[in-house]
C-alpha cells in the first residue's frame, strides 16, 4: 500500500515541476522517516498524496516556486545584432546588459516570459545619450546595454501590439552563442590573409626592415587600413546596414 502511495506521490511531484533527482531524494527521506516513526500507513501519516504534493512544492510564502530563469549569453556583429535581438526577443529573451566581452546577457523565465523588441542608436558622450533617452523613454524604451558608441534599447512588444504580443510557448534556448554575418566573416578573412602575407614576406626576406622608408610605409598602411576600416564600420552603423 505504501509503495503505491509513494509511486503516486512521485508522479504528482514530477507533474508539479520537481526535478527527478529531487523527487527521488524526497521519497527516500519520507520512506526513512516512516520507518523510524513506526507508522505503517503513509496516507495516515502524510495525508492524501495530492494535498501532500501541493505542500511539498510550495515555498515559504505558500506559493509554488517560480520556474528557474534561463540565461543565454551570445554575441553578433553590427550587421546582424538588431535582426537577432528582435528575433529572439519575440521568443521571450530579455537583454539585461552587455558584458565586458561584448555579449548580450539575456534571461527568460519559462511560463512567465513576454515578447520584447529592440533598437540600436548611436550616441557620443553622456549628453547625447541623455538626450536620446529623453526622446525614447516616453514611448516605453529603456536602455539595456552599451558597446562603444552604440546604445541598445528594449521595450515589451505589448507596448505596440497589446494582447497579441502574449507568448504562449517558449522555444528551447538556442544552441549557438556566436552569430557572424557573411560580410563580417569576409572582413575577418581579408584581415587574416593580409597578416599571413605580411608574415610570409618578412619570413622570406621580401621586406627589408633595415630601410626606414619601408618601416614607415608599413606603419602608414597599417594605420590607414585601420582608419579606413573604422570609417567603413561607422558608416555601416550610421546607415543601419544589415546582412544575413
Amino acid at each position: 500500500m505504501n509503495t503505491e502511495y509513494f509511486a503516486e506521490l512521485s508522479r504528482l511531484l514530477a507533474a508539479r515541476g520537481m526535478p527527478a533527482q529531487e523527487v527521488a531524494a524526497t521519497v527516500t527521506d519520507l520512506t526513512g522517516y516512516l520507518a523510524e516513526s513506526g507508522s505503517s500507513d503513509a496516507r495516515e501519516e502524510f495525508g492524501a498524496p495530492e494535498a501532500f504534493a501541493d505542500r511539498l512544492t510550495r515555498d515559504h510564502d505558500g506559493e509554488r516556486p517560480e520556474p528557474e530563469a534561463e540565461t543565454w549569453k551570445w554575441t553578433s556583429d553590427i550587421y546582424t545584432d538588431r535582426l537577432l535581438l528582435n528575433r529572439y526577443g519575440a521568443e521571450g529573451w530579455e537583454v539585461e546588459g552587455i558584458d565586458f566581452v561584448g555579449r548580450f546577457v539575456s534571461r527568460r523565465t519559462p511560463g512567465d516570459a513576454m515578447r520584447w523588441e529592440y533598437r540600436r542608436e548611436t550616441a557620443h558622450g553622456e549628453k547625447e545619450r541623455g538626450a536620446l533617452l529623453a526622446e525614447l523613454e516616453p514611448d516605453g524604451w529603456e536602455p539595456c546595454g552599451r558597446w562603444l558608441h552604440m546604445t541598445y534599447f528594449k521595450r515589451p512588444l505589448a507596448a505596440g501590439m497589446g494582447p497579441a504580443a502574449d507568448l504562449a510557448v517558449t522555444p528551447a534556448p538556442p544552441a549557438r552563442h556566436v552569430f557572424f554575418s557573411a560580410k563580417y566573416r569576409g572582413l575577418i578573412a581579408v584581415f587574416a590573409v593580409s597578416v599571413v602575407l605580411l608574415a610570409l614576406s618578412l619570413g622570406f626576406g621580401l621586406i627589408d626592415l633595415d630601410r626606414p622608408w619601408v618601416v614607415l610605409t608599413l606603419l602608414g598602411a597599417a594605420v590607414g587600413g585601420g582608419l579606413l576600416g573604422s570609417y567603413g564600420v561607422g558608416r555601416d552603423v550610421a546607415k543601419g546596414i544589415e546582412s544575413a
